[in-house]
């Protein structure tokens, strides 16, 4: 005995509506049709699953064991259908990702081009901040990129944290400035020259306060603070002091400007965040992102 689906699916339609017509409308197929596919699925099972009252019908003790049977085929048809909904949606669906500063404008472009190579219906929209706003918009966004988390900004606690690897803080100045004479630059030098700093919040501003607390015992005043890493560029391109930046966010040639590491080497991790309504684009960009930084990274050890 082999039960057709939608033979199944007319039966349980005709035990909801109570009548042949309502459930032809229900399944929008024509009367004619759904009462052939009725005594079908009799014909097959070979017993009377309901019986006519009235200008309706009523199910038979056979027919209301048999409905709770047909029913769990349409349960098991609607996750189906509902599962390739979102098949269809990782195709053709919409990322909302909000990035720190330093990887919206340095990473995601890159990594976007390769992306949309292979996955051209999804739309991507980048909203970029610091790292703090990026932890305070994750009720509102699919994906999250930090240079962190560190302990004084953590993670929300809705959202999956993957690391993405180790991101280098420098120092770029003047190609003439004193400073500049160092291969390395030790932290402790830094503190009698103007400093040009990142806005509160900054992932970039955390790491350098908390390096700076660690090998000095305290932090130099701020006089100059901008938001953003291209207005901190610019600030040292003209003169106004060192700024404290993410080696990812340099140009390969700047004729006026030269970045240094510092000493001790100061990274922190770069972090995706993934939280729990995250759309499955999201999620197909995070495993594809994971990947990408990783032939990026090794390949810029080589």
């Amino acid at each position: 005995m082999r039960l057709n689906s939608d033979q199944l699916l007319s039966f349980v339609a005709l035990a909801e509506k109570g009548g042949v017509n309502a459930a032809a409308c229900a399944r929008h197929l024509t009367q004619p049709a759904i009462s052939n596919q009725l005594k079908r699925l009799q014909e097959t099972i070979g017993i009377a699953l309901y019986r006519r009252q009235g200008r309706g019908v009523v199910l038979t003790s056979s027919g209301e064991l048999f409905y709770q049977y047909a029913l769990r085929v349409r349960h098991a048809l609607q996750e189906a259908e509902a599962f390739a909904a979102e098949l269809q949606g990782v195709i053709a669906g919409r990322i909302h990702i909000a990035a720190s500063q330093t990887l919206a404008g340095s990473l995601l472009p890159a990594a976007l081009v390769a992306f949309r190579q292979i996955n051209s219906e999804i739309e991507v929209f980048i909203d970029s901040g610091n790292s703090r706003q990026v932890f305070d918009s994750m009720e509102s966004h699919d994906l999250g990129l930090v240079e962190s988390p560190l302990p004084a900004t953590p993670a929300p606690s809705c959202c999956k944290v993957t690391p993405l690897g180790q991101d280098e803080i420098v120092a770029v100045m003047q190609v003439g400035h004193p400073l500049a004479k160092y291969r390395s630059v030790p932290l402790a030098e830094l503190m009698p020259h103007p400093l040009i700093w990142r806005e509160a919040g900054s992932g970039t501003r955390e790491a350098l306060e908390q390096a700076l607390l660690r090998e000095c015992g305290h932090l130099p005043q701020v006089h100059l603070c901008f938001g953003g890493v291209a207005a901190v560029l610019e600030a040292a391109r003209q003169g106004l002091g060192i700024g404290i930046i993410s080696y990812l966010s340099l140009s390969e040639s700047d004729p006026v400007l030269i970045a240094r590491p510092l000493s001790p080497q100061l990274r922190r991790p770069m972090s995706l965040l993934l939280p729990s309504h995250a759309a499955p684009a999201a999620k197909k960009f995070a495993d594809f992102l994971v990947q990408y930084l990783q032939l990026r990274l090794t390949a810029d050890r080589r």
